[in-house]
């Protein structure tokens, strides 16, 4: 994963991530972008930004027990989570919940690793997505086009934040996702997949 390490600057470089993150999506021909500004197109992705600043306070990131079954009844259906486990070099992402939305499209993940979801080719894209939300440390906004084959006329709206760990060294992520049909609008240097 040597994508996920070069986009590994010290901490004080977490405000450039996004747009090193977006640089080397553009050279590799990867089908998303990052959005630090968080300009959500869908209110519910705002909405899960906002409780989860409101559950971080000034504290860093929020503990995966702030966002029980309750709080996070709105989304649910829209969400994943997902634990980082693995010593650096041989990290993998596990999915702990996996939302019925995402089921329907993509079947049911919850407890698989992202690398049996993801074909080989798109797996190191999405992994420094993860990584890249673990290290900036706050939430970010991704848009993806999809190229999965029986699905490539998708697009997906992604809000994906860090939780704090459980399990020292095993990071969590709290993703929504909202997935919806591509239309003529492609953020710059992105094909239509």
């Amino acid at each position: 994963m040597a994508t996920a390490q070069s986009l590994d600057p010290d901490r004080h470089q977490a405000a450039d991530l996004p747009s090193a993150l977006n640089a080397h999506a553009e050279a590799m021909g990867w089908h998303f972008r990052c959005d630090p500004a968080l300009n959500f197109v869908k209110p519910e992705l705002g909405a899960l930004c906002e409780l989860w600043r409101a559950k971080a306070g000034s504290g860093g990131p929020p503990s995966r027990a702030a966002f029980d079954m309750r709080v996070l009844r709105p989304f649910v259906r829209n969400i994943s989570l997902l634990e980082r486990i693995g010593p650096e070099g041989r990290r993998r992402y596990r999915f702990r919940l996996f939302g019925s939305s995402l089921v329907q499209l993509f079947g049911e993940h919850t407890g698989h690793y992202l690398d049996e979801m993801v074909s080989p080719v798109l797996l190191e894209n999405w992994i420094a997505c993860y990584d890249t939300a673990i290290r900036y440390g706050a939430p970010l906004r991704f848009l993806n086009y999809y190229r999965i084959p029986s699905k490539d006329f998708l697009k997906g709206e992604i809000f994906a934040a860090p939780l704090a760990a459980d399990v020292p060294d095993q990071p969590l992520i709290l993703a929504a996702t909202y997935v919806g049909l591509k239309d003529a609008t492609h953020p710059p240097g992105i094909g239509r997949g």
